[in-house]
């Protein structure tokens, strides 16, 4: 059986926000997670978690993405450690290297792969209520401790689309974020580079939750579920490193690859959504759940049938809108996910 959750970008009123947690738990969704980014129009992540847990129940809350530059490990374990205290054991942490507003903060992010391994390791140190020394490349502290009771075993996620962190969830996680892989080839390769990493660790794929992050949308006309989805699938396309192209592209012209890597060294993000010469429905499709409840199911249970056993849902429901996510979650629980 396949566990479905929610994520989205808290931009709406916070209340709202909460609403839509409520609505999530109620009509099934065992996770809401939440974009944890700056001058998107994004609230801060843990005043809205805590707005969800507060207006929910049983459902799972957490961020995804956290990263470690602009939320070192230590306050980001006291942050999750408090939300699960709020939330009466429900908190879930997704690491990443992914996120927005580091231009504006002057923030390079320098050795990503470092950077994630090590807040990972302060993080469940401190987690599991240990006194925390640790010298790195990137972080250090010095006899840390949180100092409050804490659950010891609060899940820790890594969100990557890179081989790199991909063999880092399968090392050290309780299980890997496949980001924005929605078909066959992308999800088996990912899963291989979780697998190599759960070796490292003494472990399987089976010890690991893989989880299938897709943007999402759905209409009775399949093209305006496509166009809902298209400007943040071009986004990831052009934020996601190069060296993955020939898998992500796989099967498809050459041309699509020498345009993205255009659009990206140009900054033709405009041009990328308003093509359709390269990056037609077809391709937007392939890095997405989007069309009719139909087109829907088939591909859930396509990506389900290989292992992928937790599907988080990023619905959309207009093009470059962060609003109004219910008109797509209410749809997908009552059309789609009872035939998945």
């Amino acid at each position: 059986m396949v566990d479905f959750g929610v994520g989205l970008a808290p931009t709406e009123p916070i209340k709202k926000v909460a609403w839509i947690a409520r609505t999530a738990e109620v009509l099934g969704f065992k996770y809401v997670v939440h974009a944890d980014q700056r001058f998107r129009g994004e609230k801060d992540v843990f005043v809205t978690l805590t707005a969800d847990a507060l207006s929910t129940e049983k459902i799972m809350l957490g961020p995804c993405i956290s990263d470690p530059y602009s939320r070192i490990p230590g306050m980001l374990a006291t942050a999750i450690g408090s939300l699960d205290e709020i939330s009466g054991g429900r908190a879930v942490l997704t690491l990443g290297v992914g996120g927005s507003g580091f231009e504006e903060l002057h923030i390079e992010r320098k050795h990503p792969n470092t950077a994630v391994k090590e807040s990972f390791q302060i993080i469940r140190g401190l987690l599991r209520g240990e006194e925390v020394t640790f010298k790195g490349k990137m972080f250090q502290v010095t006899k840390a401790k949180m100092n409050f009771q804490c659950r010891k075993d609060i899940p820790m996620f890594i969100a990557s689309r890179s081989p790199m962190n991909l063999e880092l969830a399968g090392e050290l996680a309780d299980g890997a974020v496949l980001a924005s892989y929605a078909s066959e080839p992308q999800l088996r390769y990912a899963m291989k580079k979780v697998e190599v990493g759960a070796k490292k660790g003494g472990r399987t794929l089976k010890d690991l939750k893989l989880i299938a992050w897709l943007y999402a949308s759905i209409s009775e006309r399949s093209s305006e579920a496509v166009a809902n989805v298209r400007p943040f699938v071009t986004q990831a396309l052009l934020n996601t490193s190069p060296e993955m192209y020939p898998v992500m592209f796989e099967g498809l012209d050459a041309g699509v690859t020498s345009f993205v890597l255009d659009c990206r060294t140009a900054g033709g993000k405009q041009r990328a959504n308003e093509d359709r010469k390269y990056l037609t429905d077809e391709v937007i499709r392939r890095f997405s759940v989007a069309g009719t409840a139909e087109e829907c199911i088939e591909k859930l249970r396509a990506v389900a049938k290989l292992g992928i056993d937790t599907i988080w849902l990023r619905p959309f429901s207009a093009p470059f809108s962060e609003s109004n996510h219910e008109k797509v979650i209410i749809p997908f629980a009552e059309k789609v996910i009872p035939n998945v």
